[in-house]
């Protein structure tokens, strides 16, 4: 299978072709918030940019809202405003929707993950503002699948994701849970897991090279915590689609480190 029947492009960013795209997670409780947060993300990125200008394979590509966070979700105007704010203010990247459990790492109530989820994602998907969305591969294939299709239908690609804070699981475990998910429609499959040692770390490093072989999406394997910086910071070797950062230390999950610091290793390599 050619390298470009693996790619993802979206707009002006192409994912699994080698260079992992640079995703910034923008996080805040109330409208307010989120509008601040998102104007010290767009100055950043403005610095960024000008300071490696010959370098747009350096470019931060995605702005992650992390919904869960935000305390009016239900209400449909609100996020709509908010959606409308972020799609002006990051015209030239994209829109990733996120909205996670507290299983898997996020601020939503297990018992409520599900709760108006539906009217949720159909608001975002008919507000034509988001690029990709992210759905969690723990609630469940029925609703997976109905998820993606929905997604698909709505022109929003899906990054399907699968989070372990306790553990990195064996190879063939892994290998499953990303055949899984791709049967299952992600255009993305990402999987973060949390390391106990070095060779945890390689070891993901290792399986991403190899999945970026074995399977038909791009693939992001994300080592967590202290020991899993390498496999944010070295993307390249691993074949990842995607790694984190932060901005103003605004950190979505263990182990992000600061964009600039992320891309001036990159640009070392």
């Amino acid at each position: 299978m050619s390298l470009e029947s693996k790619t993802l492009t979206i707009k002006d960013f192409t994912f699994g072709d080698g260079t992992p795209r640079i995703c910034i997670p923008l996080m805040g409780r109330t409208g307010e918030e989120i509008f601040a947060m998102s104007k010290v993300i767009r100055m950043e990125i403005d610095r960024l940019d000008a300071l490696y200008e010959d370098r747009p394979d350096l470019k931060i590509a995605v702005i992650e809202w992390r919904a869960d966070y935000y305390g009016n979700i239900a209400e449909s105007t609100n996020v709509f405003n908010i959606l409308r704010h972020l799609r002006e203010t990051f015209r030239d990247r994209l829109i990733l929707f996120t909205f996670r459990s507290e299983e898997q790492g996020g601020e939503i109530r297990n018992d409520r993950v599900h709760m108006g989820m539906e009217d949720i994602m159909r608001n975002v998907v008919s507000s034509r503002m988001v690029d990709m969305v992210d759905v969690e591969a723990v609630v469940g294939n029925y609703n997976i699948a109905r998820a993606t299709t929905r997604l698909h239908e709505g022109g929003v690609k899906v990054v399907l994701s699968y989070h372990d804070f306790e553990d990195t699981p064996h190879d063939v475990e892994i290998e499953e849970k990303l055949r899984q998910m791709d049967i299952l429609g992600g255009d993305i499959l990402k999987m973060a897991m949390m390391p106990k040692n070095q060779f945890d770390t390689r070891r993901i490093i290792e399986m991403n090279q190899r999945m970026v072989i074995e399977r038909t999406k791009p693939v992001a394997l994300i080592a967590m915590g202290p020991h899993g910086i390498p496999s944010r910071t070295h993307g390249k070797e691993s074949g990842a689609a995607l790694t984190f950062a932060t901005i103003a230390g605004a950190c979505s999950a263990p182990g992000q480190i600061e964009a600039k610091d992320l891309i001036a290793i990159m640009a070392k390599q």
